[in-house]
């Protein structure tokens, strides 16, 4: 009989940082299934971004581990672990604004082999009718929910099967939020795994399956979202107040 096949990503007692004695991240499990998409939520320095950027290599990893179809990633380069099939978008500094809208797609195809460059950012721009209207268009005159589709083609143009997200509703207005909201549920219904970090509770809610919520670095809730939206004590699961017994009822 044959093995089923490892989740997409996995964490196992993550504990990361910018100092080892002083760890923002402590302990974390984490696991996500294919083609799953979830939010990581939670207060201003709950650990949320650190732990993403954890994930994609950005920030060292002191201890645990951290897992993309079963293969060890910790440690690794980012460039490394977008060739294993992780992409990342940071909040900030996520495209080159100096060069143009196909410039950065270009850049970002130098990882793919030469024959494969064209035909996957002119899959971009069929996905992403916005940035194909003007494809010579410096990128920093680009408005932000603009940036944030731009920065996410970048990493949709290796063909990752997990897409992992800081704040990409960071900044926008209401309704640039929803058009980059359903955008990603979009790209999550190709099949394309997805972790997002988000300060915008209510909209992330709307459009994930599931949701986790970091508290001081550490793990304080994990429930399907509708449950999470619903759950009477939600003020105390973001605080960090209250029971256990309260947060996994």
């Amino acid at each position: 009989m044959s093995q089923p096949a490892p989740p997409p990503l996995v964490t196992r007692g993550l504990v990361a940082g910018y100092e080892r004695d002083l760890p923002i991240v402590k302990g974390v499990d984490f696991q996500i299934a294919e083609g799953e998409m979830v939010a990581i939520l939670g207060p201003n320095g709950a650990g949320k971004s650190t732990f993403v950027k954890a994930i994609a290599g950005t920030v060292p990893v002191f201890g645990g581990d951290v897992e993309l179809v079963g293969q060890q990633i910790a440690g690794l380069k980012p460039n490394q672990i977008i060739r294993r099939g992780m992409a990342f978008v940071p909040q900030t500094e996520n495209i080159f604004a100096r060069l143009t809208i196909r410039e950065n797609l270009q850049l970002a195809a130098q990882i793919l082999p030469a024959g494969e460059r064209e035909a996957r950012i002119d899959a971009m721009f069929a996905q992403f009718s916005d940035l194909a209207a003007r494809p010579n268009r410096p990128a920093g005159s680009l408005s932000g929910g603009q940036r944030q589709m731009l920065a996410t083609a970048r990493a949709l143009l290796v063909s990752p099967s997990v897409l992992v997200l800081d704040e990409p509703s960071a900044g926008l207005s209401p309704k640039l939020v929803g058009d980059v909201f359903q955008t990603l549920k979009a790209i999550n219904e190709t099949g394309v795994t997805i972790v997002l970090v988000e300060q915008n509770v209510r909209a992330a809610l709307k459009i994930v399956s599931r949701a986790i919520v970091l508290v001081d670095g550490k793990l304080r809730a994990d429930m399907a979202a509708e449950e999470l939206a619903a759950h009477p004590n939600m003020g105390e699961l973001f605080l960090g107040s209250g029971s256990e017994q309260e947060v996994s009822s």
